[in-house]
């Protein structure tokens, strides 16, 4: 039995890889503040399958741990945790940024997948295989003006992940991933959009505003099809 634990599932790349997981007859804990209309009857229906675990991932109190991640761990042969949600925001001038909006940014992207992986880790069945997913951003490994707290916290991400595969190196039952998926129809896109018409320091703010018209977002499904028959399969 696979089971596979996913951050962010209600809209975008997170529901269409909620959406390709339970295809696949894996067994779900799906981590977030809100789900879907169709999520919420799967667990009704599916109880055994699908878990919907409500919370704020910006805090880290009150992320899934170990008394959560090993009863649904426990029967697993193979067991995943794909870290996809995230923020954009804020998008400005540093100088220009809130505290509240900065330190959500940190929770979210960065300390959410750090506390989780250590408790999956934990959890984890001694021999079942793992499998540990970032997912990350072309801005992790450059400097997109007026992203100061995304490109920061994607690269300390990356960082962290790196680490862990340094960790396990020696271990042939896990291995770690971070994936950029690049651009996608999302509402993320939207998001972006929508501060570059808001006046907030954004230099290279064309670019994502012209990305519709020419073609450049990819269906997220077509995305998490390919992650996880690259990393997951």
């Amino acid at each position: 039995m696979r089971a596979v634990v996913i951050t962010g599932v209600s809209r975008g790349l997170g529901a269409a890889l909620f959406d390709v997981s339970i295809a696949r007859g894996d067994r779900v804990l799906a981590v977030g503040r809100q789900f879907s209309a169709e999520q919420q009857r799967l667990r009704d229906e599916r109880p055994g399958d699908v878990t919907l675990f409500s919370t704020d991932l910006a805090d880290a109190h009150w992320l899934p741990d170990y008394d959560v991640m090993r009863p649904f761990l426990r029967d697993a042969d193979e067991a995943v945790l794909i870290h996809n949600a995230a923020v954009v925001d804020p998008i400005g001038a540093v100088g220009r940024l809130t505290t509240q909006a900065i330190t959500h940014s940190i929770a979210v992207n960065l300390t959410a997948p750090a506390v989780l992986t250590n408790s999956f880790l934990r959890a984890a069945p001694s021999d079942a295989r793992l499998r540990l997913l970032f997912i990350s951003s072309g801005a992790a490994h450059r400097i997109i003006d007026g992203w100061a707290l995304y490109c920061t916290t994607k690269a300390a991400g990356e960082t962290f992940f790196d680490a862990v595969a340094s960790q396990v190196r020696d271990d042939p039952r896990i291995s770690v991933a971070n994936i950029d998926p690049g651009q996608m129809d999302t509402g993320m896109q939207g998001n972006i959009r929508r501060a570059a018409g808001s006046g907030a320091y954004f230099p290279g703010q064309q670019r994502w505003l012209d990305a519709p018209a020419e073609g450049r977002l990819v269906d997220p499904l077509v995305v998490a099809e390919r992650i996880i028959k690259e990393h997951a399969s």
